[in-house]
């Protein structure tokens, strides 16, 4: 298999590709098997947008390379596109790659790591000390650490969020500060 960008991990599964900001060639490569997998679903690119909720333009920055997808809005992808794909899969001895998606031109899996800002904030949050207010915000939720379950939940409200008008995210804002009061 591939390495992406150039980084290999020792433990099984190897990573395929890294995506994120930054990563062009993982970015492009990743774009390029969401092409293919729509392509293989029968779907134009304006169709599969329309029933992503994204435009054609984005969906097509997508599969050049020069956007990627969160983590959270894979789901989505992977069933319109019907992928033999799964996310946060935990593997026999404990490393859970983000996404593993068989590769409709060749059937091979493809290991694929998501980076983001968001994301690699909240992973350092997890391994090392939280700061005062985040501890307390967890111990009010009553947890120490997310679960992978409720973190994949986080990125996709993220992910929605981002996609929201600013009346919806004042809402938004106004349940979550009611709840944590």
């Amino acid at each position: 298999m591939v390495q992406g960008g150039g980084r290999s991990r020792t433990r099984f599964p190897p990573v395929d590709l890294t995506v994120g900001p930054g990563l062009e060639a993982d970015n492009r490569r990743f774009g390029e098997l969401l092409e293919s997998l729509r392509w293989k679903a029968g779907l134009s690119r304006a169709q599969a947008a329309d029933k992503l909720g994204l435009s054609s333009e984005y969906l097509r920055l997508i599969e050049v390379g020069k956007r990627t997808p969160a983590l959270g809005q894979m789901q989505h992808f992977l069933g319109l596109y019907g992928a033999d794909a799964e996310i946060e899969r935990v593997m026999p001895g404990g490393d859970q790659p983000d996404l593993i998606v068989l590769d409709p031109l060749n059937g091979e899996p493809v290991f694929v790591e998501f980076r983001s800002r968001i994301r690699e904030a909240r992973r350092s949050s997890l391994g090392g000390p939280a700061d005062e207010g985040e501890g307390q915000s967890q111990r009010r939720l009553g947890m120490d650490r997310p679960s992978v379950r409720r973190s994949a939940e986080i990125g996709t409200v993220v992910s929605l969020l981002a996609q929201a008008d600013d009346s919806t995210i004042r809402k938004i804002r106004d349940i979550l500060e009611e709840a944590l009061r």
